[in-house]
């Protein structure tokens, strides 16, 4: 997830079960090909290469407290994780109405980035291939990645800001219904910081991903004509009542 640091493996060590899943062939959100699973990342930013590692914080429940996508540095992961703490205790407040916690919780996201110091923000700044491509792609439709400043222009967010604000529209769900592939999609959908931009190919990975589309594609159809014939039973059973 992060490079060896002992400060972080004793934080990790002590407040959490960890659990592990090896995506790196089972098309989790798509194949991103680059490293493989015994390989470190050395001299990335914070939430570089997002399709390729991904660490959830679930309650016991499987409700998503916290996701982070990409790699990240020992020293802003740890302040990660707390805030995964805090959500936690919000979450499992008896004591706090739905509304109460709703405030809470976007006022936990909103403190913690405030937090951020000048180090912090600039490992959470993208990599200079991943900013290109998300500006590009931008061009061709909305983006949650940039914000509107008050003349109009469009700047880029940091990723950190990205993956919160990511987080805040998706409060308090359950791992079924956490949408991981939409969650980690931002900048270029294939990274391997080994070959940077010197030319490597993925065709086998952009093979696999169009399958995977494909098949997704197919499930979103399936359940929405499954959803549509339930709809129109209940509409069918509610008028022979009357």
């Amino acid at each position: 997830m992060t490079l060896p640091n002992q400060d972080v493996l004793d934080f990790i060590g002590t407040r959490f079960v960890l659990a592990h899943r090896n995506i790196e062939k089972d098309e989790h959100v798509g194949l991103s090909h680059g490293y493989r699973t015994n390989q470190s990342s050395v001299g990335t930013t914070n939430g570089a290469g997002p399709r390729n590692v991904q660490f959830l914080i679930l309650a016991a429940d499987k409700t998503v407290l916290h996701a982070l996508p990409g790699f990240w540095h020992p020293e802003d992961l740890i302040p990660e994780l707390q805030l995964a703490c805090e959500v936690s205790r919000l979450y499992h407040d008896k004591h706090k109405t739905r509304g109460q916690k709703a405030k809470m919780f976007e006022m936990l996201h909103q403190t913690h980035m405030r937090r951020y110091g000048a180090a912090s923000v600039r490992r959470g700044q993208w990599q200079s291939f991943d900013a290109r491509y998300e500006t590009s792609h931008e061009q061709r439709e909305d983006r949650d990645t940039f914000r509107r400043l008050a003349n109009g222009d469009l700047e880029l967010k940091s990723v950190p800001e990205v993956i919160h604000d990511r987080m805040l529209a998706r409060r308090f769900q359950k791992l079924e219904d956490f949408d991981l592939d939409s969650f980690v999609d931002y900048g270029r959908p294939f990274y391997d910081n080994n070959h940077g931009e010197r030319g490597k190919t993925f065709s086998k990975a952009e093979r696999i991903n169009r399958k995977r589309e494909k098949e997704l594609a197919k499930q979103r159809d399936k359940a929405s004509r499954l959803a549509a014939r339930i709809a129109a039973s209940e509409n069918s059973g509610k008028s022979r009542s009357r």
